[in-house]
């Protein structure tokens, strides 16, 4: 009869003893588990700088209003160009293939000023997906998930192109072309310059 009454006693106490709340350092250890995992899922998702595109400024290593001689001097001799009147628009293809992603910048040269000689980065385009916003908005972000992040509206539409498509600008110096409600390339201009003046250039 004793030993059934310890019997019980003991079981009470193992219960009990097994319901207890986690201790300290397995706590700790649960709370340091779960913030480790949201600093890798932040970092995961920062843009790269040689990847970045910021609105207004810049795509990647190349920067508006930067001498053009930089730019050559970084990605070689231009796949294809075209120049006229103080103004000039490069194209490298990637792996010098005319199928493959494009990297296009229009440049202006001051005529009649002192750095008339200077040929000045106005627009830069890119169709690579490997570029994205700091919200991670890119060549093959739809529509939807553009207008989500910014203030865009269809500023033009080229029906007469193969294939045809749609500028959607935003006022911050980015704007997007947009075919069958998916993004192809993405421009960086200067805001003051509102994009559309060379489009038809692109």
């Amino acid at each position: 009869m004793f030993l059934k009454k310890l019997t019980v006693v003991c079981s009470f106490f193992l219960l009990l003893a097994c319901n207890q709340p986690q201790t300290q350092s397995a706590q700790t250890k649960k709370v340091a588990d779960t913030v480790f995992s949201t600093v890798i899922s932040a970092e995961e998702k920062l843009v790269p700088a040689a990847a970045l595109i910021v609105p207004g400024k810049s795509i990647g290593q190349i920067t508006l209003r930067e001498n053009a001689d930089s730019v050559y001097k970084a990605l070689g001799k231009p796949d294809s160009g075209d120049a006229a009147m103080g103004k000039s628009l490069s194209t490298w293809f990637a792996d010098h293939n005319p199928k493959g992603y494009q990297t296009q910048v229009f440049c202006v040269r001051n005529l009649g000023n002192p750095d008339e000689n200077i040929s000045r980065i106005k627009q830069i385009r890119v169709t690579s997906p490997y570029f994205k916003t700091s919200e991670r908005i890119g060549a093959g972000s739809t529509l939807t998930e553009i207008q989500t992040k910014f203030k865009v509206i269809k500023t033009a539409s080229y029906a007469d192109k193969k294939p045809p498509y749609q500028i959607y600008d935003d006022k911050k110096g980015i704007a997007f072309e947009i075919l069958n409600g998916k993004c192809r390339a993405v421009i960086v201009y200067l805001p003051g310059d509102r994009g559309g003046i060379t489009y038809l250039i692109f």
